[in-house]
């Protein structure tokens, strides 16, 4: 049986906020991810950080969050197939949690849920890989 080259590890939701103003929100939501990770290449280990931000049109609801999750990666694997791994599966791999925590969060905060949308993150592939740094652990 072949060894598993990429295994999602765990999630933590680092920080979240959530701010309502008075008014009636827009229905519409937008969306900014910024991603950023580190590579502990002794220990196999690919650390993704997303910082996420929703916000209506009018900001009368405002929620951020900072998630990061950890991956555990075969050292026999091929450069290029990591860079897909790294940058393309492991955002997709997260934002579910990350779509659930806040949909949740904000339904128990009494508000109409926040539900986003499935998202496809291949676009953030560059950005997640230039803010990529390879870290040594203690």
């Amino acid at each position: 049986m072949e060894s598993i080259k990429f295994q999602f590890q765990n999630f933590l939701v680092k920080r979240s906020f959530i701010e309502l103003k008075d008014g009636k929100p827009d229905k519409g939501f937008n969306i900014s991810i910024n991603p950023s990770g580190e590579i502990v290449s002794n220990k196999s280990i690919f650390r993704l950080k997303l910082e996420i931000k929703v916000f209506d049109n009018n900001e009368i609801i405002k929620a951020e969050l900072t998630a990061l999750a950890n991956f555990v990666f075969n050292k026999d694997i091929k450069e290029s197939d990591l860079d897909s791994y790294f940058y393309v599966n492991a955002p997709a791999i997260v934002f579910p949690y990350i779509r659930a925590y806040l949909s949740t969060l904000t339904n128990l905060s009494g508000i109409q849920p926040i539900n986003l949308p499935t998202l496809n993150l291949t676009n953030l592939k560059d950005h997640l890989k230039k803010n990529t740094r390879e870290v040594a652990d203690e």
